[in-house]
């Protein structure tokens, strides 16, 4: 919201270094340089064991550079998620590290940072690893931190419950984050929600996640047989396996029996989902479908194929949308080979009036690599990347290790990786084609596009595809109803509202950066809201009218900056028409001068803090708030749904409260506004920024 944003808008932000960085500009294009002569390239040699409780053990002495890196993988990952529980693995990850028997979090941490090393788990789709990195004079240190990680995890419930709001913090801002809405919905709709593969978690998983079951997953997958470890640097033979004997050959146990996924079942359609974020500028549409799983005799000529089609800055569909029609900054395609089966997935971002006809460029250059022989010129550039790049990740014991493990986790032929630059020079145009009629299926695919719904039902439906179906960023199905047709502009009642004073404390990264003063006062037929905003990084100052008991928008008077970059909004609306001036930076599009009609029911920056204040607040309500974008200069809409009650303690004192989960513009937010009406903020939490606004004082004027 432009100014519940609230009461920082997202121009503040950017002064405060908390937005993301404004688009690039496109480079212009460039011819890549001629490829060097291909080398022969010969695979590091390494050693292994299996030591008796079954741990297998690879050891690679190789590298310039004294570093001691261990990495310790096991069968399990996210895909090992209890069924109703998605995000106990990756919490688990999260925990391992940050308290054993010997030590606690804080200790944990100064020891292995007081020696320069790192020490870290994280759970992939397939496997769960834990893995520490030192200084070869510090090689003992690094065994033992992870011999007791893997054998002494006392998960403190005080670091479960940071974990679960790390997690949390981290899923609302994906909902805030295109691809991320998009990949999710493409997951669940290739796989179904009765896979592994289909299933991502959401607050209400996370929420429900208890000590217990971290150390249930931990028990179940974290066992010796079946598990590999990587040792990799300048250590010696002898000297690391005497390390691995001392710290991990009293590891016992072997992992509980996987149940087997039923397989995913192939589409036999076409299928459209369009995700509706409303006030989207931009779409992100991802087409694709199942893919191959790891083993497959063919995985080398799909390299090639997906190479060529949008592996890289040379490839078509880069080169095509990009550098030919101008519609995105870049698009690519990615093709995965994971445990079980992957999936094939072009993506493109592009702007909303330009979505289907890059899902019909998209569709086409799939049929194009069926249908046309690839030529020499570029079949040769595409292998001489693929093998030319391939000893770059070779340089360090780390890369080469990780390139091992990779393989053998996969159980893949180690012939994969040590003869992986012949066997990408040995693939031809006939087989590119080949394997393109084969694993390609542009007839029978599924299309996700993320954007704003009002604008691309149509469009959509216009290409004949199939049906449409129409859902939010969180996958609850939308009645088409939502998106067509004229609305009745909402009905905010104005007299609900107070006087008084609401002073808030400004933290970033939980530290307190600035104070913020909301005073809400009658004038004749006007509500006044003055805001004013003070912080280490910037100012802001605004005056709001709008009508005491219509809502109708009167004005808006806004001054903001940092050092020499200053924002103003200058607006007033008379008699249906919105006037006045806005100076931007250059950065943000520059000086704006409005005479137009301002749409019915538009609000401006600021008011729809009220109107959720005086809104008809229930569990499961949704509100849909239009309101005008002076940054775009267009009009745009807000998407709200109060998710539940939650009691939230701030400075100012406790409060029962709405959660209130804010969709549209750039990023999401979550509300906790105050249970009795009117709903005044409590807190505000920014998606994907390390930032909290929380009510300090509440006060009458004076």
């Amino acid at each position: 919201m432009k100014n519940l944003r609230a009461i920082l808008s997202p121009a503040l932000l950017i002064l405060l270094g908390a937005a993301g960085a404004a688009a690039q500009e496109p480079r212009p294009s460039e011819s890549p340089p001629p490829p060097l002569p291909a080398q022969t390239i010969e695979f590091p040699a390494f050693e292994s064991l299996t030591l008796d409780n079954g741990l297998r053990v690879i050891f690679l002495d190789h590298g310039t550079q004294p570093v001691s890196s261990l990495r310790l993988y096991v069968p399990g990952g996210t895909a090992a998620d209890p069924p109703d529980r998605a995000g106990v693995a990756s919490m688990t990850a999260t925990v391992l590290t940050r308290g054993t028997e010997r030590r606690s979090a804080e200790e944990i941490s100064a020891t292995i940072e007081g020696v320069g090393g790192s020490l870290s788990a994280s759970a992939s789709r397939d496997f769960f690893s834990v893995s520490a990195v030192t200084l070869v004079d510090h090689a003992e240190l690094g065994f033992q931190l992870l011999g007791e990680t893997v054998l002494q995890a006392t998960f403190p419930q005080s670091e479960v419950e940071l974990a679960r709001r790390q997690t949390l913090s981290s899923l609302q801002a994906q909902r805030g984050q295109p691809q991320a809405v998009a990949s999710r919905h493409f997951a669940r709709a290739v796989y179904g929600t009765d896979h592994p593969y289909g299933v991502r978690p959401t607050p209400g998983t996370v929420q429900e996640i208890q000590r217990e079951e971290l150390m249930a997953y931990r028990d179940a997958i974290l066992r010796p047989e079946g598990a590999l470890l990587v040792v990799a640097g300048r250590l010696g033979r002898e000297r690391a396996e005497a390390l691995v004997r001392e710290h991990l050959g009293g590891w016992q146990g072997r992992p509980e029996a996987a149940t087997e996924p039923p397989p995913p079942g192939e589409a036999e359609e076409t299928r459209v989902h369009l995700v509706h974020r409303p006030g989207a500028t931009q779409s992100v549409v991802l087409v694709g479908h199942l893919g191959i799983q790891a083993g497959n005799p063919d995985a080398f000529p799909l390299l090639v194929m997906n190479r060529i089609l949008g592996g890289g800055a040379d490839s078509r569909l880069f080169r095509i949308l990009r550098e030919e029609r101008g519609w995105t900054y870049g698009s690519f395609s990615e093709l995965n080979r994971p445990a079980q089966r992957g999936t094939f997935a072009a993506v493109a971002e592009v702007r909303t009036e330009v979505t289907d006809s890059t899902v019909v460029e998209l569709l086409t250059q799939m049929r194009r690599l069926q249908e046309e022989p690839v030529p020499q010129e570029e079949l040769d550039a595409a292998r001489n990347y693929l093998a030319g790049s391939f000893p770059l990740g070779l340089e360090t014991a780390d890369q080469v290790g990780g390139q091992v493990a990779s393989t053998l986790l996969l159980e893949l032929p180690l012939e994969d990786l040590t003869g992986y630059p012949d066997q990408i020079r040995s693939v031809t145009s006939e087989e590119v084609q080949r394997v393109a009629r084969e694993y390609l299926h542009p007839d029978r695919t599924t299309v996700v596009v993320v954007g704003d719904g009002t604008q691309l039902l149509a469009p959509l439906e216009a290409l004949g595809l199939g049906s449409v179906e129409i859902m939010d960023v969180d996958g609850e199905l939308l009645p088409r109803e939502e998106l067509v047709g004229e609305r009745e502009p909402a009905s905010w009642d104005a007299t609900l509202l107070e006087e008084g004073v609401r002073r808030y404390e400004l933290f970033i990264q939980g530290n307190p950066m600035g104070n913020a003063e909301y005073r809400l006062e009658r004038q004749g037929d006007a509500w006044v809201a003055t805001t004013t905003i003070t912080s280490m990084a910037g100012s802001q100052e605004t005056v709001l009218r709008f009508g005491a008991e219509d809502f109708l928008p009167h004005s808006i008077r806004q001054d903001q900056g940092q050092g020499p970059v200053r924002i103003s909004v200058a607006l007033d609306v008379v008699d249906g028409r919105l006037m006045g001036d806005v100076e931007l930076p250059p950065q943000m599009g520059g000086d704006r001068e409005y005479d137009q009609v301002m749409p019915p029911g538009t609000l401006l920056p600021g008011m729809d803090e009220f109107a959720l204040a005086v809104a008809p607040l229930e569990a499961g309500a949704r509100f849909t708030i239009p309101y005008l974008d002076v940054v775009q200069g267009s009009t745009t809409t807000l998407e709200a749904r109060v998710e539940g009650e939650e009691e939230i303690t701030v400075s100012a004192g406790t409060y029962q409260t709405w959660r209130v989960q804010v969709t549209g513009g750039e990023a999401g937010l979550t509300l906790f506004l105050r249970r009795d009406a009117p709903h005044i903020l409590i807190r505000q939490e920014f998606g994907g920024q390390p930032l909290r606004l929380d009510l300090s004082g509440l006060a009458p004027l004076p």
